[in-house]
């Protein structure tokens, strides 16, 4: 069976029914948290799928307002407890919250300090801040990055391709240019797919089954066969995620 890497997904707001079919159909799900309700899910959802559901904990910086560094440490501590190695969804975000961006820098320190000394990868969100958040990783030689839905600066690209970390291609591409533009200039060494899912986004509710569209899409655009294309993608996640 081919497989295929959602590696960010809100799978605590997808329901037990499609989780079983997603992970029976080949699905690797990378599932993200933000906030201490999606929490607990993701962790319920580990424990029931050990070793097919991947999770990640953390406080999403539009809710950040809510939380403090007692939290952020507390979520650290969980991560260390039940042997988790993500950190996500974690960032910085000036266009969409930029009032609470302050707070926002002294959370994501607790998240970057943990992953330096513990080894965890970082499932980014970074709109407006792509070029600070990779400037503080590289600061603090953070191995493991990955930035979700990534909408930043092309000439960035080369800067993260040469670190060694990757970027999320997701099935906005249909409809939004500037995230189009980049996944036809992105080199494919650097690219893994994901679904933000279940989250509506201008109209298309974005769902984890839209990765191999966005596949093809890759596949066409470089005029590659589709399943190069997937398993060049399943080998990133596999070097990021650490599994075989």
């Amino acid at each position: 069976m081919p497989m295929y890497v959602d590696m960010h997904c809100h799978c605590n707001e997808l329901s037990i029914k499609e989780i079983d079919r997603y992970i029976k159909n080949g699905y690797i799900l990378v599932a993200v948290s933000e906030d201490w309700e999606s929490i607990r899910e993701v962790l319920e959802y580990y424990r029931k799928y050990p070793g097919k559901l991947i999770p990640c904990l953390g406080i999403h910086p539009w809710v950040i307002h809510r939380y403090s560094a007692e939290d952020a440490h507390r979520i650290v501590k969980l991560v260390l407890e039940n042997d988790i190695k993500c950190l996500g969804e974690v960032g910085l975000d000036t266009i969409f919250v930029p009032k609470t961006i302050e707070h926002q820098r002294t959370i994501f320190r607790i998240f970057v300090d943990a992953a330096k000394e513990y080894g965890l990868i970082l499932n980014l969100h970074t709109p407006g801040t792509w070029r600070e958040v990779y400037e503080i990783l590289i600061r603090n030689s953070i191995d493991r990055a990955y930035f979700h839905w990534y909408t930043g600066p092309l000439k960035l690209l080369e800067d993260i391709e040469a670190t060694g970390y990757y970027i999320g291609a997701n099935p906005a591409w249909r409809i939004q240019g500037k995230h189009r533009r980049i996944l036809e200039h992105v080199s494919l060494d650097m690219v893994i797919t994901e679904s933000d899912a279940p989250y509506r986004y201008k109209g298309i509710m974005l769902r984890p089954e839209m990765v191999r569209d966005t596949i093809r899409f890759l596949a066409e655009s470089r005029s590659m066969d589709f399943e190069e294309v997937r398993n060049r993608i399943l080998s990133n996640a596999k070097k990021l995620l650490g599994f075989s």
